[in-house]
């Protein structure tokens, strides 16, 4: 068994908008990071996949798999991870901008339509974003979330 690392990354939601230590929102899903891969964990922290670095270029491409079946891959495309590309196992693709600086925001697209907006703060480590109603499934918040968690990190 891999070591767990002291932390998870959570994903809340709320039907408002509005955040605080008192309204947290439900908890969506979890990840966890661990040695050489993360735990995708749903709210009942039932393992719903992993997700691992593939590829040559370490860093560069990472897969998440459900019973051994391809989920999404998640690929940076630029040196500063700003720009990365997810590609779902359904054929659809969306394009992220991540910020470079704290201030930027967060765009997702898919086809170049925007499907999702987000922003950092009140600190680094929390991202608010919202997704178009109907594109907000597990496997996308769970993407979005492991950018967050890579980006931070850097």
């Amino acid at each position: 068994m891999l070591p767990t690392l002291s932390y998870t990354l959570s994903v809340r939601k709320t039907r408002d908008g509005d955040v605080s230590s008192e309204r947290p929102g439900s908890l969506v899903l979890r990840l966890e990071p661990r040695f050489r891969a993360t735990r995708v964990l749903d709210a009942e922290a039932r393992e719903r996949g992993v997700i691992r670095r593939e590829g040559v270029v370490p860093g560069r491409r990472f897969v998440l798999r459900r019973e051994g079946a391809v989920v999404w891959a998640l690929t940076v495309r630029s040196l500063v991870r700003k720009r990365h590309r997810l590609e779902a196992a359904d054929g659809v693709a969306w394009t992220f901008d991540t910020p470079f600086f704290w201030w930027q925001h967060l765009t997702g697209t898919v086809d170049g339509v925007p499907g999702l907006v987000g922003q950092i703060g009140p600190a680094t480590q929390f991202w608010g974003w919202g997704v178009e109603p109907g594109r907000d499934t597990f496997d996308l918040l769970a993407a979005v979330a492991f950018m967050h968690w890579k980006w931070w990190r850097w």
